[in-house]
């Protein structure tokens, strides 16, 4: 009798295990392992003083930053509101932007260029993130960037949602299709709480930014209501 209830217990903690959910003090860390994950590390940034321009009267700082992208030269600058990629820039105001979002100024000298080359399937690409200043949960929300093939004669300029997301939470899909997270918050029974939240793929098509179904949505939860730093992955829907 007691070795069939030690053995019941071996299989239920064993079953446990199986089903443990793991838990993260960082989305650049989730997003980074999640399957088809695009950008690897950002390209450093220079030490020293940011350069300043001036622009229809007033005066701004940016970066810049110089490495190659298969195999060709690229001079970036990153400035309070665009980018420029060997001498022509795109302003992020003028983006084709996320439903809700709205381009700010960033500080350049906080900001993080990725860069991934070209494949089979998908043009390169050039990804910015940086924060503008903000109270309250302004934390919480980063601007993104997406220059589609940016080398080209006309690159595609995308402002993608901001919400505890990152240049890091672009993924492929196994036929190069693009795709980023859309994040909403998930409340308690009382519809009072903040508990978690829902992270939904999109891909940008057609000219519209639509759902990619075959990306399944993950549901996560905050270790403490409120506070979204600390959570784990519930589970895949």
């Amino acid at each position: 009798m007691k070795s069939t209830v030690m053995l019941m217990a071996a299989l239920a903690a064993m079953s446990s295990n199986a089903h443990a959910v793991r838990s993260y003090d960082s989305y650049d860390a989730l997003y980074s392992a999640q399957p088809g994950v695009v950008f690897g590390a950002p390209l450093k940034q220079p030490a020293g003083p940011l350069h300043l321009y001036s622009d229809l009267g007033g005066q701004g700082s940016y970066t810049e930053l110089r490495t190659t992208l298969d195999g060709k030269p690229v001079r970036i600058e990153v400035a309070e509101n665009r980018i420029t990629v060997n001498g022509k820039s795109y302003r992020f105001a003028r983006a084709t932007t996320f439903p809700d979002e709205y381009a700010i100024d960033i500080y350049p000298g906080n900001a993080q260029v990725f860069l991934a080359g070209g494949t089979s399937n998908r043009p390169p690409l050039l990804c910015m993130e940086g924060y503008g200043s903000g109270s309250g949960e302004a934390d919480r929300h980063q601007q993104i960037f997406l220059l589609v093939n940016p080398l080209a004669r006309k690159p595609t300029l995308l402002h993608l949602p901001s919400l505890l997301s990152s240049c890091l939470a672009v993924v492929a899909t196994k036929d190069g299709k693009l795709a980023f997270p859309k994040n909403s918050y998930l409340f308690d029974d009382a519809q009072e709480s903040r508990v978690g939240l829902l992270v939904t793929y999109y891909a940008f098509e057609n000219q519209r930014f639509v759902p990619v179904p075959a990306l399944s949505q993950l549901r996560l939860r905050f270790a403490q209501p409120e506070i979204p730093f600390q959570f784990s992955v519930q589970d895949k829907n």
